[in-house]
């Protein structure tokens, strides 16, 4: 069973559009993680996530998208970003180039929070014009209620994300220099919660920041420090508690993707009369 693209010759390739609608597109960032993981965390996480699918379901998987849109790492050294505008641009002709081999569900594994805004915008311009629908799956978002030992799930460089390095690729985790850094504050009243939202008055605003605005590790809560402290102990995270947490995001992906394969949306019909039913 052959479920990588890049491992299929054209012939392979053109039996397996012919038997399947649907696709995967693993999308990742090359960024900062902390002090101790490696800058291709995030696209190292989401191809492992997608291939792994892929083995369990026969789904076709395409070639991994390294790069993301991450300009708010940039203080730290590695960083490698695209613009919105470009990412938006790329993703939406690999779209192109699957609609013409009649693919009509697209799956976007995505490793980096940053790509959603260029993804969606994609994803929607090929429903308007091909009539793909895609869907976008962030593995965090599949344990989002689900603190990991106290912790954010989605906390960047933190005790999920650690895990699934150390599931995707141990050797780009070093963790005698594991810290999770606590979001650093720099005025009383308006706090900051994370790179993106600040708190004052018991209300809150969006404040757009650059990750070094917030951490001088690289590694962030993504929560205000009332909230969630920082912490060094990484003790629980092991390889076996890795491979579990893996295997659960798998599974519940195999899941979904066998069902979204099928999955369809009624015909549009807008109407005075049909959105008065909704009165009665």
């Amino acid at each position: 069973m052959v479920s990588e693209l890049s491992n299929m010759t054209w012939a392979e390739a053109g039996k397996k559009f012919r038997e399947t609608r649907l696709a995967i597109v693993p999308v990742g960032s090359v960024e900062q993680h902390g002090l101790h993981l490696g800058l291709g965390s995030d696209w190292i996480e989401a191809w492992n996530i997608a291939k792994r699918v892929g083995e369990k379901t026969d789904a076709l998987v395409l070639p991994v998208m390294s790069y993301g849109v991450s300009a708010h790492h940039q203080d730290f050294p590695g960083v490698i970003t695209l613009t919105p505008s470009t990412l938006e641009e790329v993703i939406f002709e690999i779209l192109t180039s699957l609609n013409r081999y009649g693919i009509e569900r697209v799956v976007f594994i995505n490793g980096h929070g940053g790509n959603t805004g260029a993804i969606t915008a994609a994803a929607r311009r090929a429903k308007e014009e091909y009539g793909i629908l895609s869907a976008i799956s962030h593995w965090w978002d599949v344990l989002r209620d689900r603190p990991i030992f106290g912790q954010p799930v989605i906390a960047h460089a933190g005790y999920a994300e650690t895990a699934f390095m150390l599931a995707s690729r141990p050797e780009a985790v070093k963790m005698d220099l594991a810290v999770l850094s606590a979001t650093k504050q720099v005025d009383e009243d308006i706090q900051l919660v994370s790179l993106l939202e600040a708190k004052f008055k018991g209300g809150y605003v969006h404040l757009p920041t650059n990750t070094a605005d917030v951490s001088d590790t690289g590694s962030m809560t993504e929560a205000h420090p009332d909230d969630v402290q920082g912490t060094k102990d990484y003790s629980k995270i092991t390889k076996e508690f890795a491979d579990n947490l893996m295997a659960e995001i798998v599974d519940w992906l195999c899941e979904f993707v066998e069902k979204f394969e099928g999955f369809e949306l009624p015909p549009v019909e807008v109407s005075e009369e049909k959105a008065r039913k909704e009165l009665e």
